[in-house]
């Protein structure tokens, strides 16, 4: 099938990379794009932390916005001086099982010994003291302030570049692999809310992104030496899911109005950690968060610190502290790899990822600090968003920033994000999260697929990290130790796939023997080649430094020294003269693991 192809080659755009500025309105929509994206798992986390502990309707606008201008501050702050990847900072399913963790063991004043389950939920006429407290906020807050505390140590020791440098293809394949399949519980619950939006966005997106990816339409630009420039760009894959859920919303919107759209189901049970919705009289407001509109929540407010109270400290918030340190930072770094590979990017650098963990840590204290509920870390469904609309530029995702900063000083519009259909979320997360599987395919064939050390590394990590969490969520009791300290933290890192399957394939990759052929780790891999079609010492460092290292202005005056050199890379050298040939021997030198069949 042949698709409309207008222009010449020199005239069209295929792709916005990353150092590329698009058009200030098409960065808009790009903005938007990225909005929409991020508004499935701010709702999605804020559904399920409402689950357990429901906050009154003008509260969770206000809860939602806390977290919308967080995650602004995050992802300007990691576009720029973290991996300076074009990533969004968003609440991740890794931060949020934690806390809701934390949040089904209150405090003792707010439960007894005889009736724990009791006081989970909100039931009858005595639940408005529970809804309108603010307890639970201020202590997932705490773990949030431990956790980023901890990833920015994690970043400025070095630790989370020493596990990339020994991560080769086997690992990343697992991991990407458990990322993507660990979201479709969430996904499956919210397409079963309505089969017919989810499936019709699905369907609507890949035609976009994959039939027409060739179709392209002329933009016109303006700049003051060249005057009114055409240029065609594939518009309909770079809006792939732009396009879609505008429309779906609208013919939502519409025929909810005029009474031809059934309300969705209130009667759905949720498995997720073990836990259930509350009781049938207060489901409504949860399926529908964004119905109860009322005018306390204000179009203009400033998120401030402390407005929620200043973050509660104990043993309990440190144990899911550190857990959520761990679980997020693992997600973060298989996001980080995600994000370079969709792009065809250099493979990140220790520096790179140091920056970015610490970065993330910063975003976390902030979240805490502000009452967010639901943290910021990299986000894979943006991350997926950039794979299929081929626009992974720097430039857009630092105006969705601003977009994020400016939504969230508004409670009221952020309430529009809350009414956005939960089949919609559905498919969103099943178009963004299914590229993180797919990556993770691709990176097998870097290594001898046919071995069976590999079948067993992959095949045993993948069905462990989804077999164990879901054992806990049934019966979370069996990891009942009876200290409540070591039981929060247990669940909260055994639960969480992501961290399972990293974890377990890191350690079986580098403790089970095998030759560099079968490992991925031969003199001939190569995850990238420049972009310039010139595979040279000079070509690859010059493309490695334009992408994640900082302006030289910045670090012109930094010290050379630890801590220092694990967040910033050593100054630039010109390759040229005999320069080049040490640098030949240095990107050409085998791996210093040893080769078992060659002794």
């Amino acid at each position: 099938m042949s698709m409309i192809c207008c222009g010449t080659r020199t005239s069209r755009i295929p792709s916005y990379r990353l150092h590329h500025s698009p058009p200030w309105l098409l960065s808009f929509f790009f903005a938007i794009q990225h909005l929409m994206v991020q508004a499935s798992l701010l709702c999605t986390c804020h559904y399920f932390l409402l689950q357990v502990r429901p906050l009154a309707p003008q509260e969770q606008s206000r809860l939602l916005a806390n977290s919308l201008f967080a995650c602004g501050i995050a992802t300007s702050l990691q576009s720029s001086l973290g991996t300076r990847l074009p990533l969004v900072q968003a609440p991740t399913f890794e931060l949020l099982i934690p806390a809701l963790i934390l949040n089904k063991h209150p405090p003792e004043n707010e439960t007894s010994k005889n009736d724990t389950q009791g006081s989970l939920f909100c039931k009858g006429n005595g639940c408005e003291k529970l809804q309108r407290g603010i307890q639970p906020v201020r202590e997932v807050s705490g773990a949030l302030v431990i956790s980023g505390g901890l990833q920015a140590f994690f970043g400025v020791s070095g630790l989370c570049g020493w596990i990339l440098q020994n991560c080769g293809p086997v690992i990343l394949a697992s991991t990407l692999s458990i990322i993507g399949l660990s979201c479709y519980k969430p996904a499956a619950l919210f397409c079963s809310t309505n089969w017919a939006i989810s499936l019709l966005l699905i369907s609507l997106t890949a035609f976009l992104s994959q039939t027409l990816r060739s179709c392209h339409l002329p933009v016109c630009t303006w700049k003051r030496k060249e005057g009114v420039i055409k240029k065609y760009v594939p518009i309909f894959r770079m809006l792939s899911i732009f396009m879609p859920v505008t429309c779906i919303i609208i013919a939502s919107k519409i025929l909810e109005h005029i009474g031809e759209l059934p309300a969705f189901p209130v009667a759905v049970r949720l498995e997720h950690n073990g836990s259930m919705l509350a009781e049938d009289g207060t489901q409504d407001s949860y399926f529908n968060l964004g119905e109860n509109k009322t005018q306390l929540s204000p179009w203009f407010q400033v998120p401030s610190i402390g407005a929620w109270g200043w973050p509660e400290f104990s043993l309990q918030t440190l144990s899911v502290g550190i857990a959520m340190a761990l679980t997020s930072t693992i997600s973060s770094m298989g996001c980080y790899v995600l994000c370079a590979r969709i792009l065809c990017c250099p493979t990140i650098p220790h520096h790179a990822s140091n920056r970015g963990i610490s970065i993330e840590g910063v975003g976390n204290v902030l979240s805490g600090l502000l009452g967010s509920v639901c943290g910021a870390g990299s986000s894979i469904p943006n991350a997926g968003l950039v794979g299929h609309t081929q626009v992974g530029s720097r430039h857009s995702v630092q105006f969705s920033a601003l977009l994020f900063v400016v939504l969230g000083c508004s409670p009221k519009l952020c309430e529009f994000l809350m009414s956005i259909p939960f089949a919609v979320h559905g498919g969103v997360f099943c178009l963004t999260y299914s590229m993180a599987v797919g990556a993770g395919v691709s990176y097998f064939l870097y290594t001898d697929i046919d071995s069976g050390r590999n079948i067993f590394i992959v095949g045993f990590a993948v069905f462990m990290a989804l077999l164990v969490p879901r054992r806990l969520e049934a019966d979370p009791g069996q990891l009942a130790t009876g200290w409540l300290i070591l039981d929060l933290f247990l669940l909260s890192i055994l639960t969480v796939p992501t961290f399972l399957g990293g974890l377990l394939s890191f350690v079986l990759e580098n403790t089970i023997t095998g030759t560099l052929l079968e490992r991925g780790l031969h003199s001939g891999f190569k995850l990238w080649v420049p972009a310039t079609g010139e595979d040279t010492p000079k070509a690859r460092q010059e493309e490695l430094a334009k992408t994640y290292s900082l302006p030289s202005a910045l670090t012109r005056h930094l010290p050379t020294v630890y801590p220092f050199s694990q967040l910033f890379p050593p100054p630039y050298v010109s390759l040229e003269g005999s320069g080049e040939v040490e640098a030949e021997k240095l990107l050409t030198a085998k791996p210093s693991i040893k080769d078992p069949e060659l002794g």
